[in-house]
């Protein structure tokens, strides 16, 4: 196990080399520049001071000794200064990954709670009227934007309890009640498609397993119906759940642009599009190798959740 762990991590490092390679020529080959944005909203351009300001930040020099020189100053810890915010990269992210996090993790929670009892549910319950209930609303959470059901949460809050998105950030650990207040809404939007997925998939495989030989042996043998379901079917029909799960992990970190946006959080998502329109190659640059590495964790954590489930899974 230990040598399988160290042997992934490994392969992390030519995956986020080859990723930086994707990413640094990717944004070079979009048309215009952070000048270029910066002109086009004053609605003018000196061409004289767009060069002067373009050789300042380096801007006018071959796009491999830029690819070097972001390389090197990763390597040293210097990840770069954001053009557009003018703070290092590592301010700016150390500043939105604590809210993107917060509010992903809410959300994997509440999509888990809401999906592993209506999922294993509508198994057990199949062709009832609780099953064509819980495949209604899975299908429901699947269709409904979230930017849609965000409004929603926004005005009938407001409407039914004077609630509306804080304007500035709760930190948890002095304002608890207010973070929860500014967060809960969000995770819950974020988790209810979350939370549809994971309720069709759990659904699928726990139909399969209650069909397998083991099951039914295990029933033949008089053992509790509760114990056959959680012990024999639930924990063996987990696998698939979990590789979704960890693959909405991430998406749910790096992927809640709607609701940061909508819910007023200055988080990764939101300052990833913004860095984007304002061409802000040391953000965006920076932010999509935070979100990758965080990809590549989840999915080593995610694999090596599989030997727990099964236990005829070794490494």
């Amino acid at each position: 196990m230990q040598q399988y762990i160290l042997r992934r991590l490994l392969l992390m490092i030519p995956t986020l080399f080859v990723i930086t390679i994707f990413t640094f020529g990717l944004l070079r080959i979009m048309p215009g520049d952070f000048i270029v944005a910066q002109m086009a909203e004053a609605r003018g351009a000196d061409l004289e001071q767009m060069e002067l300001w373009r050789a300042e930040l380096g801007l006018d020099e071959p796009a491999y000794k830029q690819y070097v020189s972001w390389v090197r100053g990763l390597v040293v810890g210097d990840w770069g200064t954001s053009y557009w915010r003018n703070e290092p990269v590592t301010t700016v992210i150390r500043e939105a990954l604590p809210i993107s996090f917060e509010l992903g993790a809410l959300s994997i929670v509440v999509a888990v709670v809401i999906s592993l009892p209506i999922g294993i549910l509508s198994a057990i319950k199949q062709d009832t009227w609780i099953d064509y209930l819980a495949r209604s609303i899975s299908i429901a959470g699947i269709s409904i934007p979230n930017f849609f059901l965000a409004l929603l949460v926004i005005i009938y809050g407001s409407k039914w309890f004077g609630w509306f998105p804080p304007q500035t950030y709760q930190n948890p650990f002095e304002n608890p009640m207010g973070n929860l207040e500014q967060f809960i809404p969000g995770a819950f939007v974020l988790g209810a498609a979350l939370s549809a997925q994971n309720m069709r998939m759990l659904r699928t495989t726990m139909l399969e397993t209650l069909r397998a030989d083991y099951v039914r042996t295990a029933r033949a043998k008089g053992l509790k119906e509760w114990s056959v379901i959680y012990r024999h079917a639930f924990r063996n029909a987990l696998i698939p759940v979990v590789t979704l799960l960890g693959l909405q992990i991430t998406v749910a970190i790096g992927g809640s642009v709607i609701i940061e946006t909508v819910m007023n959080m200055n988080g990764v998502g939101r300052n990833y599009i913004a860095a984007v329109q304002q061409r802000d190659y040391p953000l965006v640059q920076g932010i999509l190798l935070v979100l990758v590495s965080a990809t590549l964790l989840t999915n080593l954590m995610v694999d090596l959740s599989y030997s727990w489930l099964d236990p005829r899974i070794r490494y």
